[in-house]
């Protein structure tokens, strides 16, 4: 499957009914950074670009903004027009007034609009719109005007719920025109994630409803330890399943190769174990597997058959070891950047989850840490574990309870995770502290851009 194109600038005229922006954000570069006074549309902006590719079309009617331009690095082109002159926001009003045109590289136009003058979800009866909300999207109604978002956990007005997932419903079930595949599938291949300044909370599903039948919240940190035991377990899982199958072939591929390859030497032989026997030292410090191998490697100098046993179990061995690589990475780097920032404490991993020890040996749980080192950690795990690879994120103000020396190496952070998750970034901000010396990465938004 081929790579989404990656954005490379973003132009958006109109907003806030006053402010143009524009924001070049090269190819090859990891992030880039937009700052400017309060007022200037900063927070409206990475929520057009989230809602726009996240197909929350009703939300981008509704934005106060008149065009915004998204451009590519392939040559491709994507244009929307917001056509409204007035919405009726407190009062439900529910309008498609876009005109959105995909001007691909190489290929034909592609244009779509729905205004105001024609038919919306709504305007079917009641009873109909919602069996096809209930049928075809995770929204359910829970009486009193009142949808759950099933996969969040959230409460939504009926809004809200069309246009989180009115363009699930099969566009042959409803009176308004729906976007064209091609369109829809482009802004979906964006894949395009959105991390909005109050992080520490998370919406649980609707087992965990209060008395008042509303969604409690749960601490993130909670729920990410929970998350990271989960993949402990699958990876553990995946290992075991490629041990199975490999020590039950194991006899038939010794027997049949006869001799060892020309390139298993001695020293060949040596270092790979050596490589292999470092990676389970570093996959036990996070309680994957133990230490030590379970072929100690003979002092002597090998013969032929030695040979050829000692690399068929090396080649087994990486094949297996190959099922933790992904996690372990983004594990090591995890680790890394916490135990960097938190004074007094590291971090412990296992397969539970993990928690933290403080430099007198007490154990703490990952809730009972302070506000500022819960954004760190759960920013850092988001990043890491929650988004998918060649996405682009979206940062709003970083800089919430972090202390200076912790905003001054944020973009350095967000620079390994990059590479590590194959991420890009546009980042927010409002602190000098995390530009600090990527100055040139930085784009100014103000009244005159």
């Amino acid at each position: 499957m081929s790579k989404a194109p990656k954005l490379t600038e973003v132009s958006v005229q109109g907003l806030l009914g006053r402010f143009n922006h524009t924001i070049k954000f090269p190819a090859e570069q990891e992030f880039v950074i937009v700052y400017g006074p309060n007022g200037i549309g900063k927070t409206k902006l990475l929520e057009l670009i989230s809602n726009t590719f996240a197909l929350k079309l009703g939300r981008v009617s509704r934005s106060p903004f008149t065009r915004a331009l998204f451009s590519f690095d392939d040559g491709t082109r994507l244009t929307v027009e917001n056509l409204a002159t007035s919405t009726s926001e407190d009062q439900g009003d529910y309008e498609y007034t876009l005109r959105l045109l995909l001007e691909e590289s190489g290929g034909e136009n592609i244009e779509w609009a729905n205004t105001r003058d024609q038919a919306d979800l709504r305007e079917m009866p009641t009873s109909r719109w919602m069996r096809l909300l209930e049928k075809y999207t995770p929204a359910r109604y829970a009486g009193s005007g009142r949808w759950v978002d099933h996969e969040t956990g959230q409460i939504l007005n009926r809004t809200e719920a069309i246009e989180r997932y009115g363009f699930l419903i099969p566009s042959e079930l409803v009176p308004f025109p729906q976007l064209p595949e091609t369109i829809k599938n482009f802004l979906r291949a964006a894949d395009v994630h959105l991390i909005e300044t109050q992080r520490l909370l998370t919406r649980v599903s609707t087992s965990r409803e209060t008395s008042r039948g509303e969604p409690s919240n749960r601490i993130t940190v909670r729920e990410f330890s929970e998350d990271f035991s989960r993949r402990m377990h699958e990876a553990l899982a995946q290992n075991s399943r490629t041990s199975q199958e490999l020590d039950r072939t194991f006899p038939r591929r010794l027997l049949s190769a006869g001799y060892p390859p020309v390139e298993a030497t001695e020293e060949a032989i040596r270092i790979r174990y050596n490589e292999q026997s470092e990676l389970r030292d570093r996959l036990a410090e996070i309680s994957l597997l133990q230490s030590s191998s379970d072929l100690p490697l003979p002092d002597k100098k090998l013969d032929a058959s030695q040979r050829l046993v000692l690399w068929t179990y090396l080649d087994d061995s990486e094949r297996k070891l190959a099922t933790f690589e992904n996690l372990l990475t983004r594990v090591q780097l995890f680790r890394d950047i916490v135990n960097s920032r938190f004074q007094f404490k590291q971090l412990r991993l296992n397969r539970g989850g993990f928690s933290f020890v403080t430099d007198l040996g007490q154990e703490i749980p990952a809730e009972s840490l302070s506000s500022g080192e819960q954004h760190e950690l759960v920013l850092a795990y988001d990043l890491l574990f929650n988004v998918a690879e060649n996405s682009l994120v979206l940062i709003d103000e970083p800089e919430i309870s972090l202390h200076v020396a912790w905003q001054q190496e944020f973009l350095n952070d967000i620079a390994k995770i990059a590479n590590t998750a194959s991420l890009r970034f546009i980042v927010a901000t409002h602190s000098p502290q995390v530009i600090h010396k990527w100055r040139s990465r930085a784009v100014s938004l103000g009244a005159d851009n």
